[in-house]
């Protein structure tokens, strides 16, 4: 509803004439202005979702966006909300609640002076636009004006989206990759016609990779590689240790133990030798680990781990795996193992999920097995299937909720379709804008949940 502005301009004057007939009384009128506090009322929102029958449907709800503050800058003179309002938000007809020290009106930028509405808490405004807010002093010697904005994601923020970065060439015939995210940067070593090279890209572009110049990985195991105290390590040639400071010059740190080196915490690094599980604080001296079931059900190939925190502060390692296909052909599932401490903790006991008749949902067992913690999920991802041909390459995200116990796909981490089938190298990796990098020697994905990116520039 548009008010004329000169309307409420001659009211204030008549209180002003009627005020100064008064001989015992004097009014002295303020010349501030400005606005305190806006707050949006209620806004409509259109859901999307799929019915019983499989079919698109849609519904109008209505929340409350004060839960969206809106911050007033004195000093820049604006209005908004840092955090937008949820996507398919109707803000063309919303109420509003505005505390300020005179009188409010707005218009649209450009509009003329006769484009000026007066404020009302009980009038809708359409802020699908910004618009400009001024408000005159009580003594209208004054005015001020307020650049607002109303901001609306344009993004679902439970939607995983996909960028294709570029198609590798450097790496194209290399049979075994890894990907690292370390010191700004994603590293990828490659296992090329026998040889390991190391290719670097800036992020978070992703897409201008340079060949980095190494030393002393003759024979080195890139699937090993690992971050422990600000240093690189991999097993070397014949289950040797190896570390480098900067990922190019790699020097041994022990012989005498065929390690195959799987994962570090804060505390130690940890290693496979001899069928049996192994910690060790520098590499050189190492201690046999606890282990809750037999042996046997350590894995023996198609390695990955991951070590992260819980909200509830627990440390924790899920190291998964596959046996041997000739030794265990009968497996339908990958060998899961758990290792957890309270930070207080020095040393705890590894705990194998092992595979109950009544878990449908076990880990795949896939060639090139990789898994990354997102989003507090772990995600799981390979090649086809070990031994069968129950999946086929990049098949799906297998995602857990339980840390690492059941492992079952949904609708929101799906992967690129153009990799489906593709039975190539790869590897995975987490960077700390929550972009989940695939690397193959054909194609780099780039993906991340849409909620997770927002504010990130």
């Amino acid at each position: 509803m548009r008010k004329s502005i000169l309307l409420w301009s001659f009211t204030v004057l008549s209180v002003l004439l009627v005020c100064s007939c008064k001989d015992d009384d004097e009014v002295v009128l303020s010349s501030d202005c400005y606005i305190s506090s806006f707050t949006l009322g209620n806004v409509k929102r259109m859901i999307t979702t799929v019915n019983t029958a499989g079919r698109d449907t849609s519904y109008m709800i209505s929340y409350s966006a004060s839960y969206f503050p809106m911050t007033v800058n004195q000093l820049d003179g604006t209005i908004a909300n840092k955090d937008s309002l949820p996507i398919n938000s109707k803000v063309n007809a919303v109420l509003a609640s505005v505390e300020a020290s005179g009188t409010v009106v707005y218009r649209k930028p450009g509009d003329g002076d006769d484009a000026w509405r007066t404020y009302s808490a009980s009038d809708s405004i359409d802020f699908t636009t910004p618009l400009i807010f001024r408000v005159y002093s009580p003594d209208y010697t004054a005015s001020r004006d307020y650049a607002l904005q109303v901001n609306v994601h344009r993004q679902d923020g439970d939607v995983f989206t996909w960028k294709k970065v570029t198609d590798p060439v450097m790496w194209s015939d290399a049979d075994t990759l890894k990907t690292r995210i370390w010191n700004g940067c994603l590293w990828l070593y490659a296992r090329i016609n026998g040889n390991t090279r190391l290719f670097t890209a800036d992020l978070p572009g992703g897409d201008n990779w340079v060949e980095q110049p190494v030393t002393g990985l003759e024979k080195a195991d890139v699937t090993t590689l690992t971050e422990f105290k600000g240093h690189l390590y991999m097993s070397g040639a014949d289950g040797m240790l190896i570390r480098s400071e900067d990922g190019k010059a790699w020097d041994t740190v022990a012989t005498g133990r065929d390690v195959h080196l799987l994962a570090a915490d804060r505390i130690s690094l940890y290693a496979l030798s001899d069928g049996r599980m192994w910690r060790s604080v520098d590499g050189l001296v190492w201690e046999e680990e606890d282990l809750d079931d037999v042996s046997a059900l350590l894995p023996m190939r198609d390695f990955s781990a991951v070590s992260y925190t819980q909200e509830n502060g627990l440390n924790r390692i899920l190291l998964v795996g596959n046996r041997n296909v000739d030794m265990y052909p009968s497996d339908k599932a990958a060998m899961v193992w758990s290792h957890s401490m309270t930070a207080e903790q020095e040393m705890a006991r590894w705990t194998c999920f092992n595979v109950s008749p009544d878990n449908r949902y076990a880990c795949p067992r896939l060639h090139s097995l990789n898994i990354v913690r997102y989003d507090d999920v772990l995600l799981a991802l390979g090649r086809a299937s070990l031994g069968g041909t129950i999946y086929q390459a990049f098949d799906n995200l297998y995602v857990s909720h339980d840390n690492g116990i059941t492992w079952k796909t949904d609708e929101v981490y799906v992967l690129p379709g153009e990799l489906k089938g593709q039975d190539v190298a790869m590897s995975a990796a987490v960077d700390n804008e929550y972009r989940l990098w695939i690397v193959t020697e054909k194609q780099i994905w780039q993906g991340r949940l849409n909620r997770l990116g927002f504010g990130i520039r």
